[in-house]
């Protein structure tokens, strides 16, 4: 089927416009196909009203990004938008948490950028109700083509880091086929409701055995400098 009428098709599956899509589940083909790259297979209501609708989703689920093979759609589209709240009052946060403003972005790419790891716990909304233990670069050169609420294009080339960061790598390996949980250190995934006994990473290590360089995290802890053995 192409592009254009597996778009529409998923589209017409709502009641309304303003409904969210249903977000397809781990074992669904289009979570793990590699992706299309985005090339005005859509007209301009077209993609307006796919991007529209996985803004929806996204806000709906409710989650910080959504992917276009979440939805069944093997297209290099993401939109990723959190609004953190995170008190600064409360001290230096590791994880470096801020709000991402709405970004829908055509043909997603990242590179990491110097040697730092980070670990956190991800969850998936294809995954849906688990969490594990994903490292990720902690700085990360994102590029890609922006589309504005209009219709306009930019050109993306910054370097993000942090939370963001994070973000952004998520959703754009959901268009190569990875879920978060691949990334995952062994032994790490568990049900969402068992994640708050291991919000200090030093329990997770000790209690669920694992293994690996996360090992050498102290209490407080989330990041290492990757060694030339560990790349």
């Amino acid at each position: 089927m192409k592009l254009r009428d597996l778009t529409a098709k998923i589209l017409s599956r709502r009641d309304d416009s303003a409904d969210p899509l249903r977000i397809v589940q781990a074992g669904h083909p289009a979570l793990r196909a590699s992706s299309v790259a985005f090339a005005d297979q859509l007209d301009a209501d077209e993609l307006s009203a796919l991007l529209r609708a996985m803004v929806i989703t996204m806000h709906e689920a409710p989650g910080v990004g959504v992917a276009a093979p979440q939805i069944g759609l093997p297209l290099r589209l993401v939109v990723m938008e959190d609004s953190v709240g995170f008190d600064e009052e409360e001290g230096e946060d590791p994880l470096e948490r801020r709000d991402l403003p709405l970004h829908c972005i055509a043909n997603p790419r990242y590179e990491g950028v110097g040697e730092t790891v980070v670990y956190a716990w991800e969850g998936c909304l294809s995954v849906d109700g688990w969490r594990s233990i994903v490292p990720r670069h902690q700085r990360v050169r994102v590029r890609g083509t922006v589309i504005g609420a209009d219709g306009s294009r930019r050109d993306l080339d910054e370097v993000w880091s942090g939370w963001p960061a994070r973000i952004f790598q998520h959703e754009a390996d959901h268009l190569d086929g990875i879920l978060c949980h691949d990334r995952a250190v062994d032994r790490s995934m568990i049900w969402e409701d068992y994640a708050p006994y291991y919000e200090e990473l030093t329990d997770a290590v000790d209690y669920l055995g694992l293994t690996g360089p996360i090992t050498e995290l102290n209490p407080g802890e989330v990041a290492h400098t990757r060694s030339a053995s560990q790349s």
